[in-house]
């Protein structure tokens, strides 16, 4: 049984590594700012919403000096590539171990993005986790992940993505990825790449479609330093054209790091599978 190694009382901000967004800090207390460049872009040409959520988890951590535990945002609207937008951040419930928090990202008064989150926590010596690392080739013996955008630019076209598993109609897939200058293993990272579940699904419908995420819910369960994480994404159901999932994200010796959850909304189906 592989230990979970978590370190509550200090924050992922105060550890010297980069993140998804550089987050600027304007007037007022909890508020910042960034620009949506392609690197925090999805496919369509608009902050990918994993980024987004990844940015609003940044500034909680800073606002509280607590580390993500829990994190979900819920998407409302979008924001192109050369938009400036801002981020605010609110304290609503702050406890000796736990901080509970909103945060807000908003475009021109728009809101694009809600999110919750629960922040700290402490050590009472019983970490551990259930959930096995997938036995899955390494990196450098799978294929890598065609393009997604047709630019190219996007968020997850700019990462390392490659198919450790996959095969049509099945409800699980597999993939490595790796991040360019940030470390694939920061909670930021990870709440980033578990946005790929709906590319998961896309597998298991053995289908390419059109879509948006609706929500979007992260729980950060380990800590680690590496370059390569492993998703293993499950598709759970298709209702209405709502689609449902879940991720588990590995460091490569096995440790949990993050769970999470999506729903998303399918607009049209646009033939074979195209990724």
């Amino acid at each position: 049984m592989n230990q979970a190694s978590n370190s509550p009382s200090v924050p992922r901000a105060s550890q010297g590594s980069g993140t998804i967004t550089e987050l600027k800090e304007i007037d007022g207390p909890g508020a910042f700012s960034f620009l949506v460049t392609d690197s925090v872009a999805g496919a369509t040409g608009t902050l990918h919403g994993g980024c987004g959520l990844a940015a609003t988890g940044i500034a909680l951590e800073r606002v509280t000096g607590r580390p993500i535990s829990f994190i979900a945002g819920q998407y409302l609207s979008r924001a192109p590539v050369g938009s400036t937008v801002q981020v605010h951040v609110e304290e609503l419930a702050v406890g000796n171990r736990v901080t509970q928090a909103a945060a807000l990202i908003t475009l021109d008064q728009q809101i694009v993005l809600r999110a919750s989150a629960a922040l700290g926590g402490h050590d009472l010596g019983i970490d551990r986790q259930w959930c096995a690392l997938p036995e899955v080739p390494p990196p450098g013996e799978c294929e890598s992940r065609p393009l997604t955008s047709e630019s190219g630019n996007s968020f997850t076209d700019q990462a390392d993505i490659r198919l450790a598993g996959q095969v049509a109609g099945e409800n699980t897939v597999m993939y490595w990825a790796r991040l360019t200058n940030v470390v694939s293993s920061n909670p930021d990272s990870l709440i980033a790449l578990a946005d790929l579940i709906p590319s998961g699904m896309r597998v298991s419908l053995d289908a390419g479609f059109r879509g948006s995420s609706l929500d979007h819910s992260v729980k950060i369960t380990g800590t680690g330093n590496s370059d390569w994480v492993l998703l293993r994404i499950t598709s759970s159901a298709i209702r209405n054209s709502i689609g449902h999932g879940a991720v588990e994200i590995f460091s490569p010796d096995g440790q949990l790091l993050a769970v999470g959850s999506q729903s998303f909304a399918i607009s049209s189906i646009t033939g074979v599978l195209d990724r």
